[in-house]
């Protein structure tokens, strides 16, 4: 990953609980670099990398899309979810990204916003 031509490398350490991960959020950013996207099924911290750059961890769970999914087709009473459903709520979360996250390799908008 170090030497990828990608300006964005991507990790996603998915398993969970945290002792089945594929790798820990420190083991990514230390053999893979500082310039990664690292997104993990197990919460970790974000990793100081000096020079004032943290290597953001993004806990890329099921919190922002599935459970509001699940609540609103019980709401509503469908009885199917379609892949343009999936794709309105994930496109309605992107709204949410401010480009200075995006700069830093954040993949989810703030809780609060």
């Amino acid at each position: 990953m170090k030497e990828s031509v990608s300006t964005k490398p991507a990790i996603f350490a998915m398993s969970s609980p945290t002792m089945n991960a594929e790798c820990t959020a420190i083991d990514a950013f230390k053999h893979a670099g500082g310039d990664i996207v690292f997104g993990s099924g197990s919460p970790f911290e974000n990793i100081d990398l000096s020079n004032e750059k943290v290597g953001h961890v993004n806990h890329a769970n099921n919190m922002y899309l599935f459970l509001r999914i699940g609540l609103g087709s019980l709401l509503s009473g469908a009885r199917l979810i379609t892949n343009g459903m999936l794709q309105a709520a994930a496109e309605c979360l992107a709204l949410y990204m401010l480009e200075e996250d995006i700069a830093k390799r954040i993949l989810y908008p703030s809780i609060d916003r």
